[in-house]
């Protein structure tokens, strides 16, 4: 029954009370007396209001029963889609942490054993002169009067005639343990720290999608939360039309019986019953489907309990659209993960263009070798020997690549880039639009609960008037299907008036899914 009958209905229940208390039609000189001037009719009050909605809501909520944040926070914890998030956080934490090794000096250590190839080595030394030739000399020295120059000149004779002769070794098993480290100095700046910063911010990016996926798992259960709730509350009024028809039934009957009506009648409400019970049947196999849904989405079967207080008052946000789209687009989690995106394609880009520069690079090694190359004769023992350089490498090929990775992630930036505004002008929309539901749902909220009232107090009406016999089954048939539409208008209505204050809630982005951060 819509509000603008309300009006109408409760006349006739004011103008149906002397039938009602007589129980039998007026006399002839009342007929006949003229009417009396029509009346304001009377409004029902705030609480008549809130006692039918209450009425309405309190068979769909039991005691220990889930809210919505409970069913919520139930499919958050069980939903095997956001495994795949934890991953994916997972893969870009050790990425942050294999580029932050890049900070430390790059450390090898090896070891190496050769086994070399016989060679012959050139023999060195030897006598210079013959035996005849050294005999000779020395006779030739023996005549110097200078006994110091004598001297020398003897000696010199001996060594030119001393006959022994050595050769380098040649050694065959050769031994190296290296241990090198290597510092890239101008990589720090250049690729390095950009690189670490874009991995931090691939760790952010992770993390915001990871809130995303929960948050939209969250909406998911409590869409479908309410959807049980409308389901239930379908039943509940499906339940109660058949009490009321079968309640019509019986009155009939006794009409019937009584021969105040005619058999046909109560036919008419035999159909109806049929009808109402079909209508049970519906709502019931719509009740299982819904619980089923909510079930596998919290991953527990047994049965589901509604706890929500579906009677509390639903409020409209004091700030305004613009307002509220101003505080979406500084905290939606979708907005968050497209921002961090450009900040990780923004330090990937100066990453990869510090490649095209020269790379300058400290390097140092320990040689412990047997022999060691850089002792001369060499010895089959191990020595120890280091050496320290400073490398200056710039490689045209590795400019080229990285300017042409660079254009390429900078068209993927301005992808990035652009998202955001289309998700921007999105999320505005999307605020406004959830703004306008909310409105609208509570407004029908109200004006179904006005409906409510007036649809009970004209079914009143109707069967006054038929148990006095100045109305006719039809007009009852028709006031209880008002009443049946009444009831459900007020579930569904004051369902989407939690339902739709959560869609404005999610819209502007002041909430984080159970489980976040």
């Amino acid at each position: 029954m819509r509000v603008r009958h309300v009006p109408i209905v409760l006349g006739l229940l004011a103008g149906s009370t002397a039938v009602s208390a007589q129980g039998e039609p007026p006399a002839e000189a009342e007929e006949t007396a003229p009417a009396a001037p029509p009346t304001a009719s009377p409004q029902p009050d705030s609480a008549e209001v809130e006692a039918a909605l209450r009425e309405q809501l309190e068979a769909l909520s039991a005691p220990g029963g889930l809210t919505a944040d409970q069913a919520a926070e139930r499919a958050v914890a069980t939903a095997p889609s956001l495994n795949r998030a934890a991953a994916a956080v997972a893969a870009a934490e050790a990425g942050a942490r294999r580029a932050w090794q890049g900070f430390f000096p790059q450390l090898e250590v090896s070891a190496r054993y050769t086994r070399l190839s016989p060679i012959d080595q050139p023999s060195f030394g030897g006598a210079l002169l013959s035996d005849e030739e050294l005999a000779l000399s020395r006779g030739l020295v023996a005549n110097v009067d200078d006994p110091d120059a004598q001297a020398l000149w003897a000696g010199l004779l001996d060594s030119f005639g001393n006959s022994q002769s050595f050769e380098f070794p040649v050694i065959l098993n050769n031994y190296v343990l290296r241990a090198t480290a290597t510092l890239p100095v101008s990589d720090l700046l250049l690729t390095i720290l950009p690189g670490y910063r874009a991995a931090e911010a691939a760790v952010e990016v992770a993390e915001a999608q990871a809130e995303a996926d929960r948050i939209l798992v969250a909406h998911r259960a409590r869409e479908t939360y309410y959807q049980l709730a409308r389901a239930r509350g379908a039943l509940v009024v499906a339940e109660k039309a058949v009490d009321q028809v079968t309640a019509h039934r019986a009155r009939m009957a006794t009409l019937v019986e009584a021969g105040a009506a005619a058999p046909v009648d109560l036919l008419r409400i035999e159909a109806q019953l049929a009808q109402a019970r079909v209508a049970v049947a519906r709502s019931q196999g719509g009740a299982r489907m819904a619980e089923r849904a909510l079930q596998l989405l919290m991953h527990e079967p047994g049965a589901v309990g509604l706890g929500e207080d579906f009677a509390e008052t639903v409020d409209m946000p004091a700030e305004s659209v613009e307002a509220l789209s101003q505080r979406a687009l500084r905290d939606r989690q979708e907005l968050q993960t497209l921002r961090s995106l450009v900040r990780a394609r923004e330090a990937a880009i100066r990453a990869t263009l510090g490649r095209q520069y020269p790379q300058l690079l400290v390097q140092g090694n320990v040689d412990v070798a047997n022999p060691n190359q850089r002792i001369i004769p060499q010895v089959a023992e191990f020595r120890t020997t280091w050496d320290v350089s400073v490398i200056l490498r710039w490689s045209p090929n590795e400019m080229g690549a990285a300017r042409a990775q660079a254009a390429e992630a900078e068209a993927q930036l301005a992808q990035a880039r652009e998202d955001i505004a289309a998700l921007g002008d999105a999320v505005q929309l999307e605020v406004s639009e959830a703004h306008t539901s909310l409105e609208a749902a509570l407004a029908a909220r109200s004006a179904a609960q006005v409906g409510l009232v007036a649809a009970e107090a004209e079914h009143r009406v109707r069967v006054t008037q038929l148990e006095a016999g100045t109305a006719v089954t039809s007009d009852l048939l028709d006031a209880e299907t008002a009443l049946t539409r009444a009831r459900l208008a007020v579930v569904d209505a004051a369902i989407e008036a939690h339902l739709a204050r959560w869609r404005l809630t999610r819209a502007v982005g002041g909430v984080r899914a159970p489980g976040g951060s």
